[in-house]
């Protein structure tokens, strides 16, 4: 007997609106930026500085994204 496979449906839910914790490679897409960009832009001091939770996990929260976005658009 066969069992009915699960899938997961994707969230519609904005990340930059939830308050959240985002990751780099969730952030990006929504940005319309690549990752690379978006670390050479902190380097450069012109992105929020990152949250590092461990070795291989860095995030941003994303109220500093939803105020730096809001800066460009007052600039």
């Amino acid at each position: 007997m066969k069992t009915a496979k699960t899938t997961k449906t994707p969230t519609t839910q904005d990340p930059l609106k939830s308050g959240a914790n985002l990751r780099v490679s969730t952030l990006a897409p929504h940005l319309g930026m690549s990752k690379s960009t978006i670390w050479r832009l902190v380097r450069e001091g012109k992105f929020p500085k990152p949250i590092k939770l461990s070795d291989k996990v860095t995030v941003w929260k994303a109220d500093s994204i939803i105020e730096w976005l809001a800066s460009k658009e007052a600039a």
